[in-house]
């Protein structure tokens, strides 16, 4: 849960950052209609894209080591579960010689 939870949040703030990207821009189209404080704009643009893509990277990395988790979880459950199977079975194979 404590992963999904912070896959979830991950993908919130890359959006978050995709978003004030897009604004940038848009400030950045207008700051150069009206020429003014287009350096400002530029600056704040690079900004938020270099935050955008350092989120995707690390958006990249946390999602296959969560993969890599979630397999070995799922092994580790399904060996445990045919364990007990097994278990359960000679238990049940004993009783019905015992009759």
């Amino acid at each position: 849960m404590r992963d999904i939870q912070a896959a979830k949040d991950l993908l919130y703030r890359r959006a978050r950052a995709l978003v004030d990207y897009e604004n940038s821009n848009k400030a950045l189209d207008k700051a150069r209609l009206k020429s003014k404080d287009i350096p400002q704009a530029e600056e704040h643009q690079q900004q938020c894209l270099h935050k955008f893509d350092k989120l995707s990277e690390s958006g990249k990395k946390e999602l296959t080591s969560f993969k890599g988790r979630r397999v070995v979880a799922f092994r580790k459950n399904l060996i445990e579960m045919a364990e007990l199977e097994i278990k359960h079975a000679k238990g049940c194979i004993e009783l019905l010689k015992s009759n």
